[in-house]
């Protein structure tokens, strides 16, 4: 595989605190990466020291084999980026205008984009208000505006910061799919750091996890669930458990338990999936009647609250 970035042992502080803390990463041509971590972990920081806007004390970061702070100008010619918030574009001017724009800090003249132009304003549902001002917008057709000029120099390396911040169920959707057309189609290579972590779940290759400006994970999804293997578990019975019963979990795992009237649910999470006949045992000597069970796998989110809750204990 050929790495496109390479983040190598990168250090980033701020008088006594490391917002980066010998982190190094590599992303492959064509690759989605996810890049997750609760607020202030670092994500942000790795974007804009990748795209040179923050300085950086120790380390080294490489685009297509050229270090950045010897070779800005060869290596954003590359790039597009959307930081979060769509801060990448001015809200007093319409799509189209942004997009020419942007077009004309690298050097492409209106008559060189018209193509490309017309290409993605249509692909991200811009067309019918492309010359309405931004600032008119939801959040969602910002978004689509702040991507449609970050790429209309067709760059092959995608940074996406948050791009799913705030949106409905539809535009996530129109993003999700433009973003897997770029990557498999157009062979792009896309970093995108989100707090979203279904979204996240259903188009990256690959997800790194960060805290505290140390990187926790580093691997795909499939290896992930392998990892953390275990199934969920939620058992509903009849009446209330006791002290005892409780006690008796206890020894077996981390439990919930929910009681409402007439019934009582409870949830755990097993390594070993013969362990659920221990909780049968408990359940058949208090005479409990199972009214429901149900089983199923662990998500990137329950993989991701356990990394980064676990730092902690």
């Amino acid at each position: 595989m050929t790495k496109v970035i390479t983040v190598d042992n990168l250090v980033k502080k701020y008088k006594d605190f490391y917002a980066l803390d010998d982190i190094s990463f590599s992303v492959n041509k064509g690759e989605i990466l996810g890049f997750l971590g609760p607020n202030g972990a670092g994500k942000t920081t790795t974007i804009k020291s990748i795209l040179t806007l923050l300085e950086y004390e120790e380390g080294k970061i490489c685009i297509n084999g050229l270090e950045v702070k010897k070779n800005k100008n060869k290596i954003l010619s590359d790039i597009g980026a959307v930081l979060e918030g769509a801060r990448n574009i001015y809200w007093h001017l319409s799509p189209e205008e942004n997009i020419n724009y942007f077009a004309g800090i690298m050097g492409l003249s209106p008559r060189k984009i018209k193509e490309e132009k017309d290409y993605l304003l249509k692909k991200l549902k811009l067309w019918d208000v492309k010359d309405k001002q931004v600032r008119e917008f939801s959040k969602g057709m910002q978004q689509k505006t702040a991507i449609a000029a970050s790429i209309i120099h067709k760059p092959t390396i995608l940074l996406l910061d948050e791009p799913t911040l705030g949106l409905d169920v539809e535009t996530k959707n129109d993003i999700r799919e433009w973003i897997i057309s770029m990557s498999r189609d157009e062979n792009k290579t896309i970093l995108i750091t989100s707090h979203d972590m279904s979204f996240i779940e259903s188009i990256c290759d690959r997800i790194l996890i960060i805290k505290k400006g140390k990187l926790l994970s580093n691997n795909t999804m499939s290896e992930l669930k392998e990892k953390f293997a275990n199934k969920k578990y939620s058992i509903t019975v009849e009446g209330v458990f006791s002290e005892e019963d409780k006690d008796k979990f206890e020894n077996i795992g981390e439990y919930k338990i929910t009681e409402s009237d007439s019934s009582s649910t409870l949830e755990m999470s097993l390594k070993n999936s013969k362990e659920i006949y221990n909780i049968f045992d408990i359940l058949k000597l208090q005479n409990k009647e199972i009214l429901d069970i149900n089983v199923s796998e662990r998500t990137l989110e329950d993989i991701f609250t356990n990394l980064t809750t676990e730092e902690d204990k």
